[in-house]
């Protein structure tokens, strides 16, 4: 059985009028756009689930250094506390990053 990409995720759950891919390319996840990626025991499911698919997106956007760039201010920007503070912002840059290259496919189809 093939597992469910994240892209397949978003696809399937835009079509049945869960959310919008604009939604979480403009807005993100952390205002819980998709209610899937809101409790940490959701989102923990989640990125056990598409790990993989998680860490190459992540690595095809300048990898985990540059993700925790923003985390040395502290505030809002802490440095993730948990390990499944972790996996929620890896999921999140992850799950938000498909959603903007949906989106500019589709504006790239738009004009052409």
């Amino acid at each position: 059985m093939k597992k469910e990409t994240i892209r397949e995720f978003l696809l399937k759950n835009e079509k049945e009028e869960r959310f919008l891919i604009s939604d979480v390319a403009t807005h993100g996840c952390s205002g819980g756009t998709i209610s899937e990626l809101i409790y940490y025991h959701d989102i923990n499911k989640f990125y056990d689930k598409h790990h993989e698919e998680i860490w190459e997106e992540l690595e095809e956007n300048g990898g985990l250094k540059e993700l925790l760039e923003g985390t040395r201010e502290g505030g809002i920007n802490a440095p993730p506390s948990s390990d499944a503070h972790f996996k929620c912002l890896l999921t999140w840059v992850a799950v938000e990053s498909v959603a903007c290259k949906i989106l500019n496919e589709r504006e790239q189809k738009k004009s052409a």
